[in-house]
């Protein structure tokens, strides 16, 4: 049986903005990865949907690798110790950027929504 694709139309790759959305999460305060998990799937960009937790360890491991997050281990009574993640200050600075980034992509994102709405009415 064939798998049917779910069109990119539909909203279902915003979550590959899920970079900026993990920084976000970390402006408000260090974080543990499986409570990043949780806020993450709370967020309006993931509609519900939890993300991949290999696929989001893999993403805070290449913004430490990059310097933009750093972690610290966190001792636990009720467990072992887990990765407490924060952001450096380089990893502020690179925030700043992605609203930057994110500003004009809404703004072009803006005038592409007005130019299909034009050439859809015309067409009817």
């Amino acid at each position: 049986m064939k798998r049917q694709r779910v069109c990119a139309c539909e909203g279902h790759t915003l979550d590959r903005l899920l970079q900026p959305l993990v920084m976000a999460l970390l402006v408000e305060g260090p974080a543990h990865g499986y409570a990043l998990v949780d806020r993450l799937k709370d967020s309006p960009m993931m509609n519900g949907a939890a993300p991949d937790p290999t696929g989001l360890y893999r993403l805070l491991n290449n913004l430490e690798e990059q310097g933009l997050v750093t972690h610290a281990w966190s001792e636990s009574e009720e467990g072992p110790s887990k990765r407490l993640y924060e952001l450096t200050d380089q990893g502020k600075c690179c925030v700043g950027k992605w609203i930057e980034t994110l500003d004009r992509y809404r703004d072009k994102i803006g005038q592409l929504v007005e130019m299909l709405r034009s050439l859809n009415q015309s067409d009817v």
